[in-house]
């Protein structure tokens, strides 16, 4: 008996990261999707790939799964660039892309802009 619950239980855990995990990569590329339209240039098979893992603690300092994806950009149709982002608690962390500048330079040269939630304004008449 105690041997079947331990067994639903792992079970039940296994398919929770499961979904996770699944729910992670759809906003990964939900939101890769978003910063290369704001970039202007084209997100490459409309996919994003984990490439990597951590922990890492949220503001409240509380451990959370930092997760780093990669997918590939276009800047005319012709090129593929490396870009990629990084998403702590289901949140975006940083993100890196090319510049429209490096196809004019002929060199790979990438920005990394961390993003920080805007401050609730101080209350009282505005």
């Amino acid at each position: 008996m105690f041997e079947t619950m331990l067994c639903l239980i792992g079970l039940l855990a296994a398919l929770y990261a499961w979904q996770n995990a699944l729910h992670a990569r759809d906003l990964a590329r939900a939101l890769s999707h978003d910063l290369c339209a704001r970039a202007g240039v084209q997100l490459l098979d409309q996919s994003v790939a984990l490439s990597g893992i951590g922990v890492a603690r949220n503001g409240d300092g509380r451990l959370r799964l930092r997760r780093s994806y990669a997918f590939e950009i276009s800047l005319d149709g012709r090129d593929r660039h490396r870009g990629g982002l990084q998403m702590l608690d289901g949140r975006l962390l940083s993100w890196s892309m090319p510049f429209e500048a490096a196809r004019d330079a002929q060199q790979p040269v990438s920005n990394v802009v961390l993003l920080r939630r805007p401050q609730d304004p101080p209350p009282g008449p505005h």
